[in-house]
């Protein structure tokens, strides 16, 4: 499914989930933090491919502006060439490898931009972990722990089971007592599940039981990603997203 889904799916069934629970952060002061917890349960796992809406944020240029570059470089070096090397023995070899980095730019952008963003995401793991253990909150290591693992496994894979999203929920429970007394595990747990079985609608199935079985589990009717069914199933999510929000407001 496409992120846009995930999030009206995650915000819809969390916000559901606390009218009906009547919890006071999410009903009656509408917390922010309550918000940016349900979308980020809604995408977490699909933070495991490159090309998703979250682990684009770790992408510090897109696939075209390398490109755009490399084919200004490419450029730059190919008249540098023509200019001061025309007459030499190497200058046709240097044209012909000039030639395949211009036929191959794309291919190499695509992997340039994913060898960026998992540096990016691998660093700020780093990062992440050694400033929680230094300043002695704790609980913020697991933020770097997942970050790592989400780079190291196949998309809707480990990322996609029970285990990780029950994994997750239990870290986000723990930073919430740590920095206060609401838990927002139950918003994070609710968006991150309804993820799980969005994406079991779709052909690819997900891994639900690893590492129990790495069997792709999925629904018997499955919908294309991006396709009118999903449309219409994110429309429908959106709508009653504003109906519960219409209802708390008035």
């Amino acid at each position: 499914m496409l992120g846009r889904t995930h999030v009206a799916l995650g915000l819809m069934t969390s916000l559901g989930i606390a009218v009906l629970l009547g919890n006071p952060f999410m009903v009656e002061s509408f917390n922010t933090i309550a918000l940016l917890v349900a979308v980020g349960g809604a995408l977490l796992p699909d933070l495991d491919m490159g090309t998703s809406s979250l682990a684009g944020k770790f992408g510090l240029l897109k696939a075209k502006h390398i490109k755009k570059i490399w084919i200004a470089i490419l450029t730059t070096l190919s008249i540098g060439t023509l200019f001061f090397l025309k007459d030499t023995p190497i200058f046709y070899g240097i044209a012909l490898i000039l030639f395949l980095g211009f036929i191959f730019a794309k291919q190499f952008a695509q992997k340039g931009y994913y060898m960026m963003r998992n540096f990016v995401q691998s660093m700020t793991a780093i990062t992440v972990m050694i400033g929680a253990y230094y300043y002695e909150h704790y609980p913020l290591i697991w933020i770097g722990v997942i970050l790592m693992i989400l780079l190291l496994v196949k998309h809707r894979s480990f990322s996609h089971s029970i285990l990780f999203l029950i994994g997750c929920t239990l870290v986000v429970r723990q930073i919430s007592f740590f920095y206060g007394d609401i838990d927002y595990s139950l918003i994070f747990g609710v968006s991150m599940g309804s993820h799980l079985l969005g994406d079991m609608l779709t052909k690819a199935g997900i891994g639900l039981f690893i590492p129990i079985t790495h069997k792709r589990i999925k629904f018997p009717f499955t919908i294309k990603t991006g396709g009118w069914v999903e449309n219409i199933v994110f429309m429908g999510a959106f709508l009653v997203i504003f109906q519960i929000i219409r209802e708390i407001a008035f």
